[in-house]
């Protein structure tokens, strides 16, 4: 018996976000039969899981192509609009004659122009030095929904990094976003599935940025590298029943306050405040009446791409297997975890007010 498994776009398997205008197209083929190899394909695709089943309105039929290729075969259908998700399938014949088909799989093109950008950068009006750091922005927006809506996506990026909340809930696993590259050239951005979190009525929509590689201490070139202070930019899509979209995007409208966060540096650790927490900052009907408007910042040319890898994710908690009171450090205690890691947090322990949490990095803003 031959199986088709193990369908990628671009390397990942039922991606979101996908940019590149001629998406590679890879799949496996297992047998029980020794030397059984692929002798030819046909690849289908199309804008519905019905159009694909019923094998009409097809975007994109390869017809039999004689080869043994399975790996980064480039979709050859029409131009892709942005947002646009394209289900596909392949079949597959064997030296003996024998054929398979294998189950369906999709991926989900991103926002392949930069005019499907409506969202402005915006950050905070206070900011650090080159020595000094400065608390994290925490940012929020309120907004109505009349009508039901058939899908929603979350397009989003930093110069700096961003976590961000929707109605009180955040928004993916994801570490360290939107990751590290050279942020005058290009900024990578991500997309997320936001369907299940927002609802019609009143919502809220929040984020909390950190200086990460774009702001803080990188390398010997000290903070401020690239920009003088964190920066968001995001975008969410609302797709309707007949087809109709509605974005609510960064904008001057955005409010911004300090929060618990008064250090967020990839180098120099990080400094959280319990004291200063803001129960409830992401729901919608908090109240934010003393947060200050936020600042737009004009474009800086650099390119938005799709993050194009994996993302950077939690993997394992670690427990100390010593604490040491410092007395002659305000006082403090160093929790030691017997190996070397790239993040400490959450952090739970009784204390008393007025006690401060320094960790000596977190994958988080």
């Amino acid at each position: 018996m031959t199986t088709i498994s193990h369908l990628t776009c671009e390397y990942r398997t039922d991606p979101l976000g996908i940019d590149v205008l001629q998406p590679r197209l890879s799949w496996q083929m297992q047998s029980d039969r020794r030397s059984a190899r692929q002798t030819a394909y046909q690849v289908l695709a199309a804008a519905s899981e019905m159009s694909l089943d019923s094998r009409t309105g097809l975007l994109w039929d390869s017809g039999n192509v004689e080869s043994d290729q399975s790996i980064h075969v480039p979709y050859s259908g029409p131009a892709l609009a942005s947002g646009q998700r394209v289900y596909w399938k392949v079949r597959v014949w064997d030296e003996v004659g024998g054929e398979a088909e294998s189950p369906s799989a999709w991926w989900e093109t991103g926002l392949l122009e930069r005019t499907d950008w409506k969202a402005e950068w915006i950050g905070a009006p206070f900011w650090g030095g080159p020595r000094t750091s400065s608390p994290a922005p925490y940012l929020r927006k309120e907004f109505m929904l009349q009508k039901h809506f058939a899908t929603a996506r979350l397009y989003a990026t930093a110069i700096g990094l961003y976590e961000c909340h929707l109605n009180g809930v955040r928004v993916g696993e994801a570490l360290l976003t939107p990751g590290w590259t050279d942020y005058f050239r290009h900024i990578q951005y991500q997309v997320y599935d936001v369907t299940e979190l927002i609802h019609s009525g009143a919502n809220a929509f929040g984020a909390i940025l950190g200086d990460g590689w774009g702001v803080g201490h990188i390398a010997w070139l000290g903070r401020q590298h690239y920009a003088d202070r964190p920066r968001f930019l995001a975008q969410i899509a609302l797709t309707y029943a007949d087809g109709s979209q509605e974005i609510i995007a960064t904008d001057q409208s955005w409010k911004v306050a300090h929060g618990p966060l008064l250090e967020s540096d990839m180098l120099m650790g990080e400094s959280y405040d319990a004291q200063r927490e803001l129960a409830g900052w992401s729901d919608p009907g908090y109240d934010d009446s003393a947060w200050w408007p936020v600042e737009t910042f004009a474009d800086s040319g650099a390119g938005l791409v799709a993050t194009n890898g994996p993302a950077v994710k939690r993997q394992e908690s670690l427990r100390p297997v010593a604490l040491h009171n410092v007395p002659a450090l305000r006082p403090r205690w160093v929790f030691r975890s017997g190996t070397e890691h790239g993040r400490l947090g959450p952090l739970a322990r009784p204390g008393r007010e007025g006690n401060d949490n320094h960790h000596p990095l977190r994958g988080s803003p």
